[in-house]
This record gives structure tokens, C-alpha cells and sequence, in this order.
């Protein structure tokens, strides 16, 4: 039990560390708790989501993108993954796998205004119609969103 306790106090910590942009840390405190083998799936996912986000912002997106397809592998159906790894496939530059990944997650939740948001920044990248259209459903979801405010406003 001692084992499990020390494995989710790392997740815990990993949580916070990624929340305060610790990434450094957060990378070191999830991956403390993933290689101890005593998570359970969902702590486990939420360690991989955390240590890829933190691994994108540092601009690590193989460990990013392995650390999402990790998570599905557990969880496949899950948007929010989905649409991380969407974005790191978008922030790389393979923008077919992107747009795969962002396909799955808004059929899966429609609602999810981030998603959105992804999907209209791949279509700009391809440079294909409907971009504004995404970036509009993404504000109509989370109409206090800055980001999403500014990109409906052309700025």
C-alpha cells in the first residue's frame, strides 16, 4: 500500500506541477508515477495527459504524442486525449494525423469548444475552408475564451 501511496502522491504532484507550468518537474513527478506500476488505469491516464502536455509545452511532441497514444490505448475513446494529440500531430506538422485525431474527438464530444478550436487551426494549416466556422462553434461554447475571441476577431 505504501507503494501505491507514493505513486499517487507523484501523480498528484505531476497535476500540479503541469498546472503551474512547472514542466520540468511536472515530467519528472509523472514519470516517478507512471514507472512505478502501481497506478490504476485512470491515474495512469491522467499522469500520461499531464506529462504529455507537459512535454508539448517544452516542445517534445514525439514524447507528447506517445505519451497521448499511450493514454488511448487505455482510454480510445477518450476526446480530450484525442484532441491533445491532435494538437501536438498539428504543432509537428502532420496534418493529416491531426485532423484524424480531431475528427474522432468531435464525434465523440461536440461540445468540447478546445477541440473546436484545434480543428479550425488545422484547416488553416492545410488551408482549407471552414476554419472561421470552428473558431466560431469553439466561442459559441466558451464565450469568455480570449484566445477564441481574438481568432473570431481576426487578430
Amino acid at each position: 500500500m505504501p507503494a501505491r501511496a507514493d505513486a499517487v502522491d507523484q501523480a498528484n504532484f505531476c497535476y500540479v506541477y503541469t498546472s503551474g507550468g512547472q514542466n520540468d518537474k511536472a515530467i519528472e513527478a509523472c514519470s516517478k508515477a507512471i514507472a512505478s506500476g502501481d497506478l490504476q488505469d485512470a491515474d495512469l491516464v491522467s499522469a500520461l495527459i499531464n506529462r504529455g502536455v507537459a512535454y508539448k509545452a517544452e516542445g517534445k511532441l514525439d514524447a507528447a504524442i506517445g505519451d497521448y497514444t499511450q493514454a488511448l490505448k487505455l482510454v480510445p475513446q477518450d476526446a480530450l486525449v484525442l484532441s491533445n494529440r491532435a494538437n501536438a500531430y498539428l504543432e509537428k506538422g502532420d496534418l493529416d494525423a491531426a485532423e484524424d485525431d480531431i475528427k474522432k474527438s468531435l464525434d465523440i464530444d461536440p461540445k468540447s469548444a478546445a477541440a473546436w478550436y484545434v480543428s479550425g487551426e488545422i484547416k488553416d494549416a492545410k488551408g482549407e475552408p471552414g476554419a472561421r466556422k470552428d473558431y466560431i462553434q469553439a466561442l459559441a461554447l466558451a464565450p469568455d475564451n480570449k484566445t477564441y475571441q481574438a481568432k473570431v476577431a481576426g487578430k
